[in-house]
């Protein structure tokens, strides 16, 4: 099952890499991101799949303008149970630039989930869609949902990297 799970992720992130074009340099305002990490459920969340500790992998890539507010970007990521059982995979794309200050990037994704295993026989395989606010540092990343962000849904940072460079 780990080796199907793999594969998917990374024919999206190819498939993403290739579709997603570049935002133009505009000289000390452009900047390139990349990164990768977990992060974890701090509490459950009533009336959806999120329970307390429940883990969320997110891998990508993209770039964005500070003075523009030109944004492109995307990656995989998966929903990791509990119990380590992987729950859903799928892809995200970048929508909106909020904001990039302080080493802190806020930005609005929307992201397609696969149900994968026991919890697709449950919910269907989908896919379904959400959009909502993704924040990276060079710690890691959290998610919040609303846009803007409201509540940090994936909010306790378990490990992560990220690599902000200025285009020239």
């Amino acid at each position: 099952m780990k080796s199907k799970v793999i594969t998917l992720i990374s024919a999206i992130l190819i498939a993403m890499f290739v579709a997603i074009p570049p935002v133009k340099a505009q000289g000390e305002t452009s900047y390139s991101f990349i990164f990768m990490g977990r992060t974890n459920a701090a509490y459950t969340i009533a009336g959806t799949h999120v329970e307390a500790g429940d883990g969320l992998r997110f891998v990508g890539s993209g770039t964005f303008d500070t003075s523009t507010g030109a944004v492109s970007g995307g990656g995989a990521w998966s929903h990791i149970k509990f119990d380590g059982k992987v729950h859903a995979v799928g892809y995200w794309t970048v929508k909106k630039f909020v904001s990039f200050t302080d080493g802190l990037l806020t930005i609005i994704v929307e992201a397609t989930s696969y149900h994968v295993g026991a919890a697709a026989l449950k919910y269907g395989k989908g896919p379904t869609v959400n959009t909502f606010t993704l924040k990276i540092s060079s710690e890691g990343f959290t998610v919040w949902v609303g846009v803007p962000a409201i509540d940090p849904v994936f909010g306790v940072v378990v490990w992560g990297r990220a690599l902000f460079h200025l285009n020239k």
